[in-house]
């Protein structure tokens, strides 16, 4: 389609079509309006003009009237009524005015003198006492001559106004072509593969722009979604791997090596550890799934925050003080936020795990929660070996372990787990350095509910 056809084919064009058309209606009733009024005007003054000239005329005395019609008469052009007067036979007694009209206001119709043509004359007939009519008339020529100019002027007038308004349109109609084909061009290179692509913001801030930042939100949120799907078949097929091929290396030693029942016993049960791993690597991936994909949104309620560290801190207090660490509590009261009650404790649970599975003996772990004016904030740190600020975006991926935690039991999905509680939440994730250890601060943010 080339640009042209794509032009007259667009909705922007159909739109200022009919903008222009309701701008010529309204230019043709703005026309009949003032030509109405003009006219009217007009008449109006010419009326008045012979009312007051026929009024004077009727003054003058009966045997001088025939005088002062003559004397009138004698003056044009710079009288420009007519006048006659009738008998009470109706017979033309003097003046220009050749048939007598009826009493009263009328257009009568003459031939002009000298010329041969047509002209109309406005008259007011008044009848006199001596039962004689007086006759005064003006040419319509100059209220004609007004009509055509003020139709040739609106006509003009109107098809520019048409013709702007048509070409208006087209410009603005090709201002939206581009952007609307600027987004669908941006759309065409996503469907292509190419997810970097994003719909280009002109800084104006209009509707355009609107579109194209929630248009790009979208994107950049699906474009997540395409890596995390990308890795997590890159991270399954390599970390299922290991205690699959262990489990089979297991079994295999079994069938060759295991000569009674009991050693057939201790192979199975190492094969169905090995099996709940998988089994529960699996089951933290959809957890994790689910939780992207924002199924768990519509369950939100009003969730009282302090209570649930506080009995978080019941459970995990002995666990921690018993291998020798030193447990920080500071919790403000009354702390309520809206959320996933379930998640949230989740959320927690794994950073006190990591506190509890990453830090030696003696060291210090803190849980601190205080209230903001907008939201609030949870702080956990601990005085173990942190984690180095190259690696700290890259450990809230699926499967990552850093090489000092790859002695520990885990599958790397802890943190994972925690940054997809935090942006269903909205909350505002920070690793940073406890100098020494780890810093997890997590800013809730007030949102409305969704």
């Amino acid at each position: 389609m080339t640009a042209r056809g794509g032009l007259l084919r667009s909705a922007a064009f159909r739109l200022a079509m009919l903008q222009a058309l309701l701008f010529a209606l309204i230019a043709l009733m703005l026309f009949l309006v003032s030509w109405l009024a003009a006219r009217h005007y007009i008449e109006n003054q010419l009326r008045q003009a012979i009312a007051d000239e026929a009024g004077e005329m009727a003054s003058v005395p009966a045997d001088h009237r025939a005088a002062a019609v003559q004397r009138a008469l004698s003056q044009v052009p710079r009288n420009p009524f007519d006048y006659s007067v009738f008998d009470r036979h109706g017979a033309l007694m003097v003046g220009d005015l050749l048939k007598q009209p009826r009493a009263g206001w009328s257009v009568i119709e003459q031939h002009k003198a000298g010329t041969g043509d047509t002209q109309r004359i406005l008259v007011f007939a008044n009848a006199l006492d001596d039962g004689s009519m007086m006759v005064v008339g003006r040419d319509l020529e100059s209220v004609e001559a007004l009509d055509s100019l003020l139709k040739q002027v609106f006509s003009w007038a109107g098809l520019a106004a048409v013709v702007l308004a048509l070409a208006g349109g087209m410009v603005t109609a090709g201002g939206y072509l581009r952007r609307v084909e600027a987004i669908a061009g941006a759309a065409s290179r996503i469907v292509a593969g190419d997810l970097d692509a994003r719909v280009a913001v002109t800084g104006r801030n209009d509707e355009f722009d609107r579109l194209a930042f929630a248009l790009n939100g979208m994107l950049e949120r699906i474009q997540m979604l395409v890596e995390g799907l990308r890795q997590v078949s890159n991270d399954i097929a390599h970390d299922l791997r290991t205690p699959l091929t262990h489990m089979r290396q297991r079994l295999e030693a079994a069938m060759d090596e295991a000569t009674s029942v009991e050693s057939y016993g201790k192979a199975c049960e190492r094969a169905l550890a090995d099996v709940d791993s998988v089994l529960e690597t699996f089951a933290a991936l959809l957890r994790i799934a689910r939780i992207e994909a924002r199924q768990r949104r519509a369950g939100f309620s009003q969730v009282h925050l302090s209570r649930l560290l506080e009995a978080l801190v019941d459970d995990y207090q002995p666990l921690l003080e018993g291998e020798g660490r030193r447990f920080i509590v500071e919790i403000a009261s009354g702390v309520r936020v809206h959320g996933d009650a379930l998640l949230l404790t989740q959320m927690f649970a794994n950073l006190l795990e990591n506190a509890l599975h990453h830090t030696p003996p003696g060291a210090s772990v803190a849980l601190k929660l205080h209230a903001k004016p907008q939201g609030c904030q949870v702080v956990i740190e601990d005085t173990g070996p942190g984690i180095p600020a190259a690696e700290r975006a890259r450990v809230l991926k699926r499967f990552v372990r850093l090489d000092a935690a790859r002695s520990t039991p885990g599958t790397g999905l802890g943190l994972a787990l925690v940054a997809a509680v935090a942006d269903l939440h909205n909350i505002v994730l920070k690793l940073g350095d406890a100098e020494p250890g780890l810093r997890v601060q997590l800013d809730f943010v007030e949102q409305p509910d969704m």
